[in-house]
């Protein structure tokens, strides 16, 4: 079982050097500007080999795996090549904010399907309540995490972290109800993305870019719906997506009850607020991997009883409130004349931060705030939070 994740993590160690001379001689390069939050031009689409390193698994699994416990690992795989191909069209050409979105209900459709229709095929088969409410929900839920994972990769390490620990989580959950599916999917995610961590984190030589937030927030997507149809709680299937939809969700309601043209590019989440306030990129990166790590773990109470899921329930929130206020905290916080902190203008912080001048007063409306690191506001799709 262990080989098809080396397969994954080797090859995605292995890609991401040479993606990284194909991506600078195709000049898919995230260029300094005055609204940059990196400090020197950085080649982006390294979620090719993120990619490459999922597909590599995918194949060893289907060498070394068969017969009735064989994962249905075709909904993943489909994820990650089609979403993939949208966001490397985006990451070398661009495409239209129309068009992508298009292009993400489409391909959202196709993978819930193929999702759907394997779980009718498995044994045992999901209830029909909870076959109409997945095939009505996942077409959406699947368009909506990608773009909120795309949203969210904005910092060194932060996505692959992040998908390291939900392949983790559904790795675990996996092992534990029997779901092969579940452990093996879990494993590739992780797998893949922890090859790619070295290159990103916390000195990042290349950005996942556009191809790999998407195939990476496509393909947890999809183990969430599998998660669902298979009888796993809500809870702990949507766990390790709980602080992206957080910080995504309040983040766009609050530019929109602020009147703010709540579609264009902006450094307002709270892990960007963070870093403006004088974080450095791997303290950030911290806080949301610890923050995930105990959401995942409340969230197993689900398994238990009544009484004991609600108050995880209840501890989950708090959990997600507290790093939403995380940035007001860290703003009061912050001591004047040290390095990387606020009153300390246009001079860089730790290694790894942005080198932005980690003011913590408010952006003003009219300014167009700098992009961040590895989602450049190139191309801002209708509705982005960013």
């Amino acid at each position: 079982m262990l080989g098809a994740p080396a397969a994954a993590c080797i090859v995605t160690l292995a890609a991401t050097p040479i993606v990284t001379v194909c991506m600078h001689r195709l000049a898919a390069i995230d260029e300094v500007t005055a609204r940059s939050s990196h400090q020197a031009p950085t080649p982006r689409g390294g979620g090719i080999a993120v990619v490459l390193g999922l597909f590599a698994g995918v194949v060893v699994t289907v060498l070394t795996r068969g017969g009735a416990d064989s994962p249905d690992l075709l909904p993943l795989t489909a994820a990650a090549a089609l979403f993939g191909l949208i966001g490397l069209a985006e990451d070398i050409g661009g495409v239209t904010a129309k068009r992508r979105l298009a292009l993400h209900t489409a391909t959202s459709f196709v993978i819930a399907a193929m999702a759907v229709l394997g779980a009718l095929l498995g044994d045992p088969a999901p209830g029909l309540l909870i076959v109409l409410l997945v095939t009505v929900a996942a077409p959406l839920w699947i368009t909506g995490f990608v773009n909120v994972f795309n949203f969210m990769d904005g910092i060194n390490g932060i996505s692959a972290v992040t998908a390291a620990l939900a392949g983790g989580a559904c790795t675990t959950l996996g092992a534990t109800h029997d779901l092969p599916t579940l452990t093996v999917g879990g494993m590739l995610v992780a797998a893949s993305a922890l090859g790619f961590l070295p290159f990103n984190f916390p000195h990042a030589r290349i950005f996942l870019g556009d191809v790999g937030s998407y195939a990476l927030g496509a393909v947890l997507a999809v183990l969430a719906v599998q998660a669902v149809l298979a009888g796993i709680p809500p809870e702990p299937a949507l766990a390790p997506t709980a602080l992206y939809l957080a910080d995504t969700s309040t983040t766009l309601a609050r530019r929109i009850l602020a009147g703010e043209q709540w579609y264009s590019p902006h450094r307002s989440h709270a892990y960007q607020r963070l870093i403006i306030a004088g974080w450095s990129h791997v303290r950030v990166t911290g806080l949301v991997a610890a923050t995930t790590a105990l959401l995942i773990a409340l969230s197993l109470a689900a398994f238990g009883p009544p009484a004991g899921r609600f108050a995880a329930d209840a501890a989950a929130g708090l959990v997600l409130l507290a790093y939403l206020r995380a940035p007001r905290w860290a703003a009061r916080r912050g001591q004047p004349g040290q390095p990387g902190q606020p009153g300390q203008p246009g001079q860089p912080g730790q290694p790894g931060e942005s080198g932005e001048s980690g003011q913590p007063a408010q952006l003003p409306a009219q300014r167009r705030p700098a992009p961040t690191d590895d989602s450049p506001d190139r191309r801002t799709a209708p509705g982005s939070a960013r």
